[in-house]
């Protein structure tokens, strides 16, 4: 570790949010999912207001420097004294790449965040030699205080190398009021280059990309949250943000990401009113998932008022006994009955499921299945994943406990999302590829009236046939030249 670090602040920074765009969407792809790094964006604002004189830099590793030789470049040109990592478990292998460049080519000192410090934690610095430092939790505090040079061992929220290895401090404190936070740095992402990438909802948009809470009120197993408590913006604090990336960038399309926005009905009707009294002419896309059984028909209609035209609904499994078993429970027949009004509005509408659970039969997934029949509707998007189980999530010890081989359970978490499925102990290899299947006859991709239905979605909340070619060439993992070859529309 360098010896200047207990001497000085910082002052030259370059944050690298690190993606492999490969593992996510398939390798090989002419059109890729590009997200503008919000959490590198929610740092770089804090550790600015605190020192106004930071010199601070974002890249996206896929995006911006795929090859090691971008990157050894990026270096170059920045000359950070400090290189801020973010990952998750799913990109360990492209941030220990990030890291070996950023040690082989620089002096800077390796600072990692995001949840894969919260799933790894100690391991991640043996895994990955070349970290300093890992923060763990909520980063902006945190990095902020290793920025301006306090000493490490009375820095709470950190692991880092002492000299008998590595040293665990307490957790850091959440921040209380999130609207006291500065807005996302938005200045220092190139919203024209992202606008050439797809967004959440695999269009062509100039981005903005809107957290208006932290945490979640339920406690599902299979959930990976590093937030300790729920914690809400006001609609006037989010109702701010709109409008200053509305007046500043141009944005006219805002992507919500909350893990449950729809936690308070109130504060949400509120933010709806505020937006259409604006007169902001804006399109919304929610695009983590509702929480379905407790949307109610007025928060559908409001949210379509002040723009919302994409829904996203988290029902998981329709097999009670598995509800129950990673406590989710959610109401089947209310959610059934919401997510039926939403499609009926003419606006898009994903509904997520999953099967591949922890003691889960052939009868209990065909039972989500069966249930998606019964909607008006196939989901827009083929949202039905095999489930991926990751360190730090309690699915993974149930998995355990119902006898799973713990190996598997690994290897589960470093496939790509379009790898099949290996088979569990009580649903084996051979159901879950019918499972999948069956899916995608019924539902998804392999089905025209399926496709047929989205495509004229789409059009209707105003998709050009350009990108929706490029939606279906990624989900479809072929290039898709025009909406004609998916489905013949006459």
């Amino acid at each position: 570790m360098p010896d200047r670090l207990h001497r000085r602040p910082f002052s030259r920074v370059l944050l690298v949010e690190a993606n492999d765009m490969g593992k996510w969407v398939g390798g090989g792809m002419a059109q890729q999912v590009h997200i503008p790094p919000l959490g590198l964006m929610y740092l770089a604002a804090y550790a600015r207001k605190a020192d106004p004189r930071l010199g601070i830099r974002i890249v996206e590793s896929s995006l911006h420097c795929p090859s090691d030789s971008e990157f050894v470049e990026i270096l170059r040109e920045t000359r950070p004294e400090v290189v801020g990592i973010r990952s998750i478990a799913f990109f360990s292998e492209e941030l220990r790449r990030i890291a070996a460049i950023a040690r082989a080519n620089s002096d800077a000192w390796i600072v990692v965040g995001g949840p894969i410090v919260h799933a790894f934690r100690a391991g991640l610095l043996a895994e990955v030699p070349e970290i300093d430092v890992a923060v763990k939790g909520e980063g902006e505090a945190t990095f902020a205080s290793i920025l301006a040079g306090e000493p490490l061992q009375d820095l709470p929220g950190i692991v880092y190398r002492g000299a008998n290895g590595a040293v665990e401090n307490q957790d850091a404190p959440e921040i209380g009021d999130i609207d006291a936070l500065p807005f996302p740095a938005y200045d220092l992402i190139d919203l024209d280059g992202y606008q050439r990438q797809l967004s959440y909802a695999y269009n062509h948009r100039r981005q903005g990309i809107l957290l208006t809470s932290r945490g979640c009120v339920y406690d599902c197993t299979f959930c990976f949250s590093h937030w300790r408590s729920l914690r809400v913006r006001s609609a006037a604090n989010v109702y701010r943000e709109i409008r200053e990336l509305y007046d500043r960038f141009g944005i006219r399309d805002f992507y919500i990401v909350d893990d449950l926005f729809n936690v308070n009905l109130r504060r949400a009707l509120a933010l709806f009113d505020l937006i259409k009294s604006g007169g902001l002419k804006l399109s919304l896309y929610f695009a983590n998932g509702l929480r379905a059984d407790t949307v109610t028909e007025e928060f559908v209609d409001r949210a379509i008022e002040a723009g919302a035209i994409w829904f996203t609904y988290a029902v998981e499994t329709a097999s009670e006994e598995i509800q129950r078993l990673v406590r989710k429970g959610v109401n089947l027949d209310k959610a059934k009955s919401i997510v039926a009004y939403t499609q009926r509005k003419g606006v898009a509408v994903n509904i997520s499921t999953m099967f591949g659970f922890p003691t889960e039969t052939p009868r209990q997934a065909q039972r989500t299945l069966d249930w998606l029949g019964e909607l008006p509707k196939p989901s827009l998007l083929p949202y039905h994943f095999c489930l991926r189980f990751f360190p730090g999530c309690e699915i993974a010890k149930q998995a355990i406990e119902a006898g799973w081989d713990p190996k598997r359970l690994e290897l589960t978490a470093r496939f790509s999302y379009n790898d099949l499925p290996m088979g569990t102990p009580t649903l084996p290899k051979a159901e879950m590829n019918r499972i999948l299947l069956e899916y995608h006859s019924r539902f998804g991709l392999n089905s025209p009236a399926a496709v047929r239905e989205s495509v004229e979605t789409l059009r209707r909340i105003g998709f050009a046939d350009a990108e929706i070619a490029d939606m279906y060439s990624v989900l479809k993992r072929k290039v898709v030249h025009k909406v004609d070859e998916l489905v013949a529309l006459n």
